[in-house]
């Protein structure tokens, strides 16, 4: 087949196209932070025998006790309680599964406070052999009658992702413990390796906290000294989930401002009040003030999907009385702002009368909105036959672009003049809040043709289409991964970097049939030519002309799989001249000069 361009006139696509989510649920906040421990500030309830928190272990056979007190913790949170029963027992606590790498050098950061009189204790890392010699360990003494900060530098001997952090309290010692962290050394709070992953990204922009999770998230919680954040459940999903605050909006906010991500910022309208989301656009304001930053733009999208039965559910007009409550507070509090309103999909091409959020947003909050969001997944059943399966793939992306065209026509025939954007997006196969797995979706080929074509039709919707944040970015959902002591950069992450140096370009349009297996998208910059290439076909390799759309010598980088619903990789590049041959389940981009 050759590729034609179908039009001279081109348009711009923007960058906001390739955003992220980070939705602070179950185990995302974990994977950004460098921490190694699991419950480090001893969130109850207590195990009903021992005393201990969960995660946590003391001393077998009645040779200490424990108890976990609720309210004696610096926050009013819980802390930890552990004593010697009788004189000639050394009472312990410990914390196994513990994820170390040969040589390197952790931090073990202790809040703690002596009862009656100074306490010794001895901190070291284990292996989880009880008969094996011990990597490294260090003394020091809980001297004062308040919670003080305590510090040991450990050295790790081995890599070993069962190691086990141990903690023994001399004789007759009395102590609490408010919380305990294990970090790399040269990591005191953030994961780097999360971190040099998001900047190689470059992500445009970054909606936080959430999703589901922003119904019970208080900003306010992730603001100021860590150590002093509460750690509590999430009544949001109603699962048996935490809420991690100790990446909170002041870790937000730095982040966004030293890579250059445009914030995306979502408001709390269930637990939280008009009032507190104008507070929280202040704070922002006065953060940026304190950075010496100018106050860049900030896009607020305006509830989740109270649309959907969660815990911020409600009716349309409920909803359009929100906007009208919540916006005119945030601009006033933070002038440069984009309102994202939130609808269902299902309302994009709906007749009117099946539309009733929509037409709430049309009659009673219009000129208060900039971008209206709506969610969208593509779904695919990891059991089914290839064949099954490229066709969910093809039916997933099929509807997207129509439905998303209808409904820009739509405001631009009722004068609107909101642009449309995505608040998330993926193709979802296996995760689900149960399933014991963090809410697991390794990506696999499907999801990675799945990104591509969904970024296609992002580009093919300039101007109108404004941002989009796929979901998710870090641990939940995830395809850049930290649960132990290693950083999974997943091929997601791969595909999403080879589009990135093509943004902000102008889009070129290319015909390609309709029941072609291959897809193509051409974006021009001051870089030059951008020009990628899929081939959905699971069997054979296609042949593509590329003569009127790339001048000879263009570089080539390619992505394949094997079978649909498996790894998805890098491949050497195929050979480049007047044609380009595309392997099976291929992703292929070509950089160069226009023909």
């Amino acid at each position: 087949m050759k590729l034609e361009t179908t039009q001279t006139a081109t348009v711009q696509v923007s960058e906001m196209i390739l955003g992220q989510n980070i939705e602070i649920c179950l185990t995302t906040a974990d994977g950004l932070l460098s921490d190694r421990l699991r419950n480090p500030k001893f969130l109850g309830p207590a195990h009903p025998v021992t005393g201990v928190a969960p995660h946590w272990q003391g001393a077998s056979c009645g040779r200490a006790a424990y108890d976990l007190v609720r309210g004696a913790g610096m926050m009013g949170s819980d802390a930890q309680l552990v004593r010697a029963v009788i004189n000639g027992t050394a009472p312990h606590l410990h914390q196994n599964k513990v994820s170390v790498r040969a040589g390197e050098e952790l931090e073990c950061e202790i809040w703690a406070r002596a009862w009656h009189k100074p306490v010794k204790i001895t901190v070291s890392l284990r292996p989880l052999s009880s008969r094996s010699a011990i990597y490294d360990s260090a003394e020091v003494e809980i001297g004062t009658s308040y919670f003080e900060r305590y510090s040991v530098t450990l050295r790790a001997g081995a890599d070993d992702d069962e190691a086990r952090l141990h903690i023994a309290v001399a004789d007759g010692g009395e102590l609490w413990f408010d919380q305990i962290h294990l970090r790399p050394k040269n990591e005191p709070h953030l994961s780097q390796g999360v971190i040099d992953t998001m900047a190689d990204m470059r992500i445009p922009t970054l909606r936080f906290p959430g999703g589901i999770v922003v119904n019970a998230y208080n900003w306010r919680h992730g603001t100021g000294p860590s150590h002093l954040r509460p750690l509590g459940y999430d009544p949001a999903f109603y699962q048996d989930w935490y809420l991690n605050y100790d990446f909170g909006l002041d870790e937000y906010l730095q982040l966004a401002l030293e890579q250059n991500i445009t914030p995306t910022l979502t408001v709390n309208v269930a637990t939280g009040t008009p009032q507190e989301a104008a507070e929280m656009a202040a704070y922002c304001a006065a953060w940026y003030a304190k950075a010496k930053a100018a106050p860049p733009k900030i896009f607020w999208h305006i509830a989740n999907h109270p649309y959907s039965i969660t815990t911020a559910h409600m009716t349309p007009d409920m909803y359009a009385g929100v906007v009208q409550t919540y916006v005119p507070l945030i601009k006033a509090a933070y002038p440069n702002s984009r309102i994202v309103a939130v609808m269902s999909s299902g309302e994009l091409d709906a007749p009117v009368e099946k539309a009733a959020w929509r037409e709430a947003l049309f009659t009673q909050a219009a000129d208060l909105i900039d971008v209206v969001a709506v969610q969208i997944y593509g779904s695919g059943d990891p059991a089914a036959s290839a064949e099954k399966q490229l066709e969910s793939l093809r039916n997933s992306l099929a509807s997207v672009e129509p439905r998303l065209k209808a409904f820009i026509a739509t405001c631009r025939q009722r004068g609107a003049r909101w642009n449309v954007g995505i608040a998330e997006w993926n193709f979802w196969m296996q995760a689900s809040h149960w399933d014991g797995r963090q809410f697991e979706e390794q990506p696999s080929t499907l999801h990675c043709l799945y990104i591509a074509g969904m970024i296609r039709r992002f580009a093919r919707l300039a101007p109108d289409f404004e941002c989009a944040c796929f979901y998710n970015l870090v641990n939940c959902m995830g395809i850049l991964n930290r649960r132990n002591a290693d950083v999974d950069v997943t091929a997601a992450v791969e595909v999403l970097k080879l589009y990135r140096p093509a943004l902000p370009g102008s889009l070129t349009p290319i015909k390609t049939p309709d029941d072609s297996p291959v897809e193509a998208l051409a974006l021009d910059n001051a870089e030059g030519r951008w020009l990628f290439l899929s081939n959905h076909n699971a069997t054979e390799p296609i042949t593509v002309n590329i003569s009127g759309i790339m001048a000879p010598g263009a570089a080539c980088e390619a992505m394949a799989g094997e079978v649909p619903y498996g790894d998805f990789q890098k491949i050497a590049a195929p050979a480049v001249g007047d044609s380009i041959e595309l392997p099976p389940l291929s992703l292929i981009r070509l950089h160069g000069r226009k023909a």
